[in-house]
């Protein structure tokens, strides 16, 4: 990927981050690696976190402010990374916009609806960029896994099957969430099954619970049941209390076609054809015992550095990321489906989750 947005870019985009804290600092660090950005300001409204970021990254004290409107008129930048907590995604945004910044926002977009589309809107009215970081997407072997649905090598798509097992002992906000796994961690899961499938889902299913051994105050494992658009049906099993068998980050999947069916776990990608014969002969695989082992696709830069080089690249080629706020509406959705799903046992249509008449419906679920 860097060799390709370094052919578009002509210069570094020059970026102003609000908000800093322990997630935050690891974007200031990200930014000081791009090589595809530069920081230009740093905003938070807690004077010790600027003194530490100066102290730590060695920034000029003179790019760091305690507002975004002082940073804009003592800095030039072209966009702002959006690293505040969800609850203020919208008015930081929306004050970056206004600002004629282009937007890249941590993950989630927003945490309803209507502030979502607020921001969307606002970037369409200002005419900027709107992307949200789901980092995910940005992984050589979700890529890999994305290609070959898309070359049809499974054929149509009927089943995906994906299970998640984790046991992080996290402290914090997540322990005291409603819905934790669902809301701070499905998010990857069920983008990812948007951007490999190229398919967006039309009604969702879901039972959330806790367990007796679970350290989580709200529900830390769940079942949900996405029907998509052309009709398949993707089940997805995730804990995060598990105590024995344990996945990757990315979990287990299974995507089963008319033509065959991928398993992606453990990094790795494999293919199992209904006709090995057809298959077969494929740059970039092995064959094993009727399976065919991929390569994983390569990517110059994966994850958040990737997440930074796609909203570069669309900034420079004036079109939109591929992970943009218009799009990213069916990933949020889908959380907020889930959520309301498992809370009421209702049986959720996506149409009416974006609609906005329906929005008080399904606001403040955690409620």
């Amino acid at each position: 990927m860097q060799k390709e947005v370094s052919k578009i870019m002509k210069k570094k985009l020059k970026v102003i981050q609000i908000g800093t804290g322990s997630w935050g600092f690891s974007w200031v660090e990200k930014a000081l690696q791009s090589p595809w950005v530069e920081l230009a300001g740093l905003v938070d409204m807690k004077q010790e976190m600027l003194d530490y970021a100066v102290n730590t990254y060695h920034l000029d004290p003179s790019i760091c402010f305690l507002t975004l409107k002082e940073a804009v008129k003592h800095v030039e930048a072209d966009a702002a990374f959006v690293v505040v907590p969800p609850a203020f995604h919208k008015e930081v945004a929306i004050e970056a916009l206004e600002c004629g910044l282009h937007c890249l926002v941590e993950k989630p977009l927003a945490e309803e609806m209507e502030d979502a589309l607020k921001m969307v809107l606002a970037a369409e009215k200002a005419g900027k960029k709107l992307m949200i970081s789901q980092n995910y997407r940005f992984k050589r072997a979700p890529q890999t896994v994305k290609q070959l649905v898309e070359k049809g090598f499974v054929g149509e798509i009927g089943s995906v099957f994906i299970n998640f097992q984790k046991a992080p002992h996290f402290t914090g906000f997540r322990t005291e969430m409603f819905e934790p796994l669902i809301q701070d961690m499905s998010i990857h899961h069920f983008d990812q099954i948007r951007g490999i499938l190229g398919l967006n889902p039309v009604r969702i299913k879901a039972h959330s619970w806790n367990t007796s051994w679970s350290w989580f105050k709200g529900n830390p494992a769940a079942s949900v049941i996405f029907e998509m658009e052309n009709g398949a049906v993707v089940s997805y099993n995730g804990s995060w209390v598990s105590q024995g068998w344990e996945t990757t980050w990315d979990g287990d999947w299974r995507i089963q076609g008319s033509e065959g069916e991928i398993h992606w776990h453990n990094n790795q990608v494999i293919l199992h054809p209904s006709d090995l014969f057809v298959s077969v002969f494929q740059d970039g695989a092995v064959e094993k015992n009727g399976d065919l082992v991929f390569d994983l696709a390569a990517m110059e830069e994966e994850e958040r550095m990737a997440s930074i080089a796609e909203f570069a690249a669309a900034i420079a080629e004036n079109r939109e990321p591929e992970t943009n706020g218009r799009d990213n509406l069916y990933s949020l959705a889908m959380v907020l489906g889930a959520k309301y799903a498992a809370k009421t046992g209702a049986c959720v249509e996506v149409a009416e989750l974006l609609d906005p008449r329906h929005f008080s419906k399904y606001a403040h679920i955690d409620d």
